[in-house]
């Protein structure tokens, strides 16, 4: 549970970033599609970036989730890096497609699918060092 919450919060932070750094990122038609529905003004075109980038992270885990099972097979012949990167790339290639994002940096997303992918390779350890690390702490003030 404490995995996909660190998961899920480190990969709208990644995403969030990539959004920013993309100097000419075009999020108008998802802007607008959620005008219809919701009336706000141009100065909220943030709504639209967080509603991609918590998009991308959800399915993100969503897809690891439900790969987990296949992931031994994978493993066999090739690496779990790999695995990482084909599932990050899938669920932000899916996810801009769907919302119609353009104009996003290349350059920056290869840095965001590098670093999302060894970030997930590690998340699992991360967090184990960090539930091992609260426990060590609540004994001591015990």
């Amino acid at each position: 549970m404490f995995l996909n919450f660190f998961r899920i919060l480190v990969l709208i932070i990644l995403n969030y970033i990539l959004i920013l750094r993309s100097k000419y990122i075009d999020t108008y038609q998802l802007f607008e599609d959620i005008n219809r529905f919701i009336q706000l003004d141009n100065a909220s075109i943030n709504l639209s970036y967080y509603i991609i980038s918590i998009s991308v992270s959800l399915l993100t885990v969503t897809l690891i989730r439900f790969f987990k099972p296949f992931i031994e097979i994978y493993l066999l012949h090739y690496s779990r890096y790999l695995f990482y990167l084909l599932i990050s790339l899938i669920s932000l290639s899916s996810v801009y497609i769907v919302l119609r994002v353009y104009g996003y940096s290349r350059t920056w997303m290869v840095f965001y699918l590098f670093f999302v992918s060894v970030f997930l390779m590690f998340s699992e350890k991360i967090v184990e060092k960090i539930v091992k690390f609260v426990r060590i702490f609540k004994s001591r003030n015990l």
